[in-house]
């Protein structure tokens, strides 16, 4: 019986094993909008984000104002990997959010990364003849 004890810790040693789990800004790959619109229209504002392997999922792209004419576009996801092995595949999700500008000027998208620099689009409203 006491040979079968040290076997018994051994097999149940975790010594080494890393674990990693959080919530993490992604990079927006691509932010495409129309040109130019008039007030009142629906305006489709695309983006896609991307995360750099398999470890990460759950990925959540945000457009919201900052003030009235400029709007961020930025994503999220859920890194959680156990020794910081991870699938070598690029995780990526896209979303198409509905702007609808309600006065005329000029409207700018800004697509924040985690690692690449700031995108930027511009959109132009008229008004509605």
């Amino acid at each position: 019986m006491l040979f079968l004890f040290p076997l018994a810790f051994v097999s149940c040693d975790l010594g080494g094993e890393h674990y990693s789990r959080y919530y993490d800004y992604v990079d927006i790959d691509e932010l495409s909008i129309p040109d130019s619109a008039m007030t009142g229209d629906t305006v489709p504002v695309y983006a896609r984000a991307g995360a750099p392997n398999g470890c990460w999922s759950e990925l959540e792209l945000y457009c919201y104002p900052y003030n009235d004419t400029l709007y961020l576009v930025n994503a999220s996801g859920l890194y959680e990997s156990y020794d910081g092995v991870c699938p070598e595949i690029y995780v990526t999700k896209d979303s198409t959010f509905r702007f609808i500008p309600d006065t005329a000027g000029i409207y700018i998208f800004a697509a924040q990364s985690r690692s690449k620099p700031v995108m930027f689009d511009t959109l132009v409203v008229m008004p509605e003849r």
